[in-house]
């Protein structure tokens, strides 16, 4: 990997909502964005218009019905973001004790660390060291994303030994982005933000007052060891301190003494139901890595795990993580899942992605587009929901007869946001009236994502069409008159 632009496109798909205005601009104007950034950071009197803009808030769902509260990045932001780290990828650094790690984001072999491999390391780190110590403390910090507080990352960054020109520039975007507030201001789901995250708490475990045999980490995810439960208890005090340092807590309701809740193995569940998890592990594995063919060959299962998810599906009362465990493992027999793939889409949000992937696997489009048609005239959807189901609008179902059905749906369901909104607008297609909603916003003098997505979506149009449409909306702000500049060279 050689290019910010190549740590942008890795990541892409891996994030809550991807926006295909950025990869469309990063991608066609790297340099142009390059300058504009140049100019935000400037303290020259021509270049005071520029600046980083106020992010938008967006609500990725979590499991059993709990949101994640975030902010999707404009392209401007999101290129200096993954930029900034990658040109520092370097300062972050393996663990300097074997007993006292975190597993997590960082680079390595020039290459970005899988998520899955780390965790799986992870697992491994704690399974190894409860066998060897009798007594164990795990709890993670409440809400950590957003209770950083942006002067403690601009600091931890200076010490980093970082040049000071970046850690000025993340000072200034940190500040502007998030309109002057210095709390819940870094965002999540992004693989630089999570490298900052995991390596911004590594003075807990490398702290000289750390008494446990063992401290493993992932992320906010701690699990402390050792022959004494007194020292643990001290080490839970100390770090309860520092953490309170920096305006960070630990969340009650996830501290286990004695175990590991999300480690142990499932000792609960049938022995079937277990090789099928691991299945499930190693595949994303694989698929992480981009050895498809070793994904596929780990997910064939046998006539008795197949039979089990069949009894999943028959189980009138679905959880979600079997839910989850179907769209996962049964890809290779999408027609039996596709009677249910309705009551998935608007039972569980968390899911959402999972579905759009599922799609992939499935050859009839015309049940695409009536399952979300008709998943989307359900009034409860949210913000992700509607954010992924336009991605299975754009990739799976706007050659069908539902789609102008869709479209319809989503931009005006109670509950869509801008950001559902601009997935659509986004979409490079002239049909359905797309045009025309585009334009209202192009002639609208506004500047937001609104505004930002149909611009990119008219790349489709000839530009005798478009160019007119995209000189007025170019007057509106710098950010326009970038992406206006994209758009017409691309």
């Amino acid at each position: 990997m050689q290019t910010s632009r190549e740590f942008f496109d890795y990541d892409f798909t891996s994030t809550l909502f991807p926006m295909e205005t950025c990869r469309f601009l990063i991608g066609n104007g790297a340099v142009e964005i390059e300058a504009h950034i140049q100019r935000c950071l400037s303290k020259a009197d021509e270049d005071k218009a520029y600046q980083f803009l106020a992010q938008t808030r967006v609500y990725a769902s979590k499991p059993r019905n709990h949101l994640r509260r975030t902010v999707k990045l404009d392209p401007v932001s999101e290129f200096f973001l993954y930029d900034i780290v990658f040109r520092n990828r370097s300062k972050f650094r393996k663990p300097f004790h074997n007993d006292k790690k975190h597993f997590g984001y960082r680079f390595e072999d020039g290459k970005p660390i899988p998520a899955t491999a780390s965790y799986t390391g992870y697992k491994k780190a704690v399974v190894a060291y409860a066998a060897q110590f009798d007594h164990s403390l795990s709890f993670d910090v409440a809400s950590y994303f957003n209770g950083i507080y942006h002067h403690d990352i601009v600091a931890w960054f200076a010490n980093l030994g970082v040049d000071m020109d970046d850690v000025n520039a993340l000072g200034t975007y940190l500040r502007q982005s998030n309109s002057g507030r210095s709390i819940d201001c870094w965002p999540q789901g992004m693989y630089p933000a999570k490298m900052v995250g995991s390596d911004f708490l590594r003075f807990i475990e490398q702290h000289h007052g750390i008494k446990s045999s063992a401290v493993v980490r992932f992320m906010d995810d701690f699990v402390l060891y050792s022959a004494d439960q007194d020292k643990l208890t001290e080490d839970f005090y100390l770090i309860q301190k520092l953490l309170g340092q920096k305006g960070l807590t630990v969340n009650p309701g996830k501290t286990v003494a004695g175990g590991v809740v999300a480690a142990q193995v499932e000792d609960d569940i049938d022995e079937v139901k277990a090789n099928l998890l691991a299945k499930r592990r190693k595949a994303a594995l694989l698929a992480y890595l981009d050895d498809f063919e070793a994904a596929l060959e780990e997910i064939q299962m046998t006539e008795e795990e197949l039979a089990y998810l069949r009894d999943l599906l028959k189980s009138p009362h679905l959880e979600e993580e079997d839910a989850e465990l179907v769209l996962s493992l049964f890809r290779d027999h999408p027609e039996e899942v596709q009677p249910h793939l309705a009551h998935f889409a608007t039972s569980f949000p968390h899911l959402a992605k999972n579905i759009w992937s599922f799609c992939k696997h499935i050859e009839d489009k015309d049940f695409i587009g009536e399952m979300i048609a008709a998943a989307a005239s359900y009034g409860g959807l949210q913000e992700y929901q509607l954010f992924w189901f336009a991605w299975v609008l754009q990739d799976y179902a706007m050659g069908t007869e539902y789609a102008p059905e869709i479209i319809s749906k989503l931009y005006n369901h109670p509950n869509a946001s801008i950001i559902s909104k601009a997935k659509i607008l986004e979409i490079p297609d002239n049909r359905f009236g797309l045009v025309e909603m585009r334009d209202e916003h192009l002639v609208a003098g506004r500047s937001d994502w609104l505004a930002w997505a149909s611009a990119v979506g008219h790349r489709g149009l000839l530009p005798v069409s478009r160019n007119h449409k995209l000189e007025y909306f170019a007057n509106s702000s710098p950010m326009n008159h970038l992406i206006k500049t994209i758009v017409s060279g691309a």
